[in-house]
């Protein structure tokens, strides 16, 4: 019995082992297999998905001003001349966001704007569409040719009625902020942080905003209309506005009254309207004696219509009110080479005792009533006023009307007239010498001052041709000085007695 049962299990084994050998796997559906998808190349899938983004660079002699598509906003505002960077790359500029009726807000400066980029690298535009709602937003910034300003155009088309938008720029200066200072042109008038005050909001009545480092850079938005209102933020500030097309003016740059009373002149042909861009300038004492001088050159160029003239006029004017003192500063030199053989007998016979020398000296200009100082002061007086002009012509733009004569741009150097300016002062020199006295020392230093015009010429060669301007018409003029006052005052000089 037990035999019987174990077979009877050996021999069901066996039978369930055969059937799903060879029946059961015959039965059944076979293994579905596993199919390998070859992979999608990331990068096709990117470029069709999400448009690449492009970085365009705008170039004129002072600035370097790097664009992205991405927003089509501003990066980099470089000053080349200045070697800085105005602004902080994490924080776009002239960034802009669509407020949508219901309190809806569209922040386009991460969208993607397909760009278009001028010949001549100085105009670049942005256009961004949404298919869906058929939003069309247009970027345009044009750099001017010279200088530190740009003009901003703005186009919206078929936002829903009531819609509004806002350009926003950075609340800073340069990568370190905190000490900029507000500014505000509200109905005319002038308001600063730091004097007045501003408040976080205007309403209409803004002509432009800005901020300013105490006496270094401005950043300022100019509206060329009336837009809805102005706001200072925390780490942002700009303008709201609704108009379908709005046309705006960017000026980062340094705080140069020649260089904003340009623009300032660009938006009253524009606009018909004054701005005051000018008064955005923080001066210290020196600023304003230079603005001074700025103001009559500008007022010479508005009845001659050229620089260099202007340029001329304003030396022969400088030169002329300081007449009196360089007469003076010339009688004291003249009696003073009246005396020198007398001095210089005094100091041979008491080359020994200083205290007796120092005595006898002071007895013969007592004598003669000279004041051996009396040459310097007039000099010492002189010498900022001539620094400051010419720091003036210096600093100056020249591009609304740069030639003169031979000279195609009086803001670049110009060889022919700095050589000018070294045959002048070379023969200002070796008129002063034989007007000079022989004397001990006199012959070594007449040799030393021989390489004075080529000094000159060294520290002049890459300056503007307006500072060299300036210096031949000072020197040559200084010359005719000097040979009019010795030709006036030979005859009565004074003569040494002993």
């Amino acid at each position: 019995m037990e035999k019987n049962l174990i077979l009877a299990m050996v021999l069901s084994a066996v039978v369930l082992t055969i059937y799903s050998l060879f029946v059961l796997n015959r039965l059944l559906p076979p293994p579905e297999k596993a199919v390998i998808k070859p992979p999608v190349p990331v990068e096709e899938v990117k470029e069709e998905s999400l448009p690449e983004e492009r970085e365009l660079i705008l170039n004129n002699s002072q600035l370097k001003i790097a664009f992205t598509s991405k927003g089509g906003v501003i990066k980099s505002w470089y000053l080349k001349d200045k070697k800085k960077e105005l602004l902080r790359e994490d924080i776009p500029s002239l960034g802009l966001t669509l407020l949508l009726p219901g309190g809806k807000q569209l922040n386009l400066d991460k969208e993607i704007f397909q760009p278009t980029l001028e010949e001549d690298k100085r105009r670049v535009s942005f256009v961004w569409e949404d298919e869906k709602e058929g939003y069309r937003i247009t970027k345009t910034f044009e750099l001017s040719e010279q200088g530190y300003s740009g003009l901003f155009t703005l186009a919206v088309e078929n936002l829903p009625p009531g819609s509004r938008y806002q350009i926003s720029m950075p609340k800073g200066i340069e990568k370190s902020w905190g000490d900029e200072e507000q500014l505000v042109l509200y109905q005319g008038k002038l308001l600063e942080e730091r004097k007045q005050g501003t408040r976080p909001e205007y309403g209409k009545g803004v002509s432009w905003a800005g901020l300013r480092q105490k006496r270094e850079f401005l950043f300022i938005l100019t509206s060329l209309g009336e837009p809805l209102g102005q706001f200072f933020g925390p780490d942002r500030w700009g303008f709201r506005d609704d108009r379908i097309k709005s046309k705006w003016i960017v000026y980062a740059g340094p705080q140069n009254y020649s260089e904003l009373m340009l623009v300032n002149n660009e938006i009253r042909r524009l606009t018909g309207k004054d701005y005051h861009l000018t008064k955005a300038i923080s001066l210290s004492l020196w600023g304003r004696l230079s603005v001074g001088l700025i103001k009559i050159l500008v007022f010479f160029y508005s009845f001659t219509h050229n620089y260099g003239v202007a340029i001329i006029l304003l030396t022969l004017l400088i030169y002329g009110v300081l007449f009196p003192l360089t007469f003076k500063q010339f009688k004291s030199m003249q009696k003073m080479q009246a005396l020198q053989p007398e001095l210089a007998a005094i100091q041979k016979k008491f080359k020994n005792d200083p205290k007796r020398l120092q005595v006898e000296m002071m007895n013969v200009y007592r004598k003669h009533k000279v004041n051996p100082m009396s040459g310097c002061l007039p000099m010492l007086i002189q010498l900022p006023i001539i620094f400051i002009l010419y720091r003036a012509i210096l600093d100056f733009n020249f591009s609304e009307n740069p030639s003169f004569l031979w000279i195609k741009d009086l803001g670049r150097y110009d060889i022919p007239l700095l050589l000018m300016v070294g045959a002048t002062m070379f023969l200002q020199q070796r008129i002063s010498q034989r007007a000079q006295p022989k004397g001990q020392g006199q012959e070594g230093f007449g040799k030393m001052m021989q390489f004075f015009p080529l000094f000159i010429i060294v520290l002049l060669w890459s300056l503007p041709s307006a500072v060299m301007l300036y210096w031949f018409v000072s020197t040559l003029f200084s010359l005719v000085q000097q040979l009019l006052i010795t030709k006036k005052m030979m005859p009565g000089g004074v003569s040494a007695k002993k």
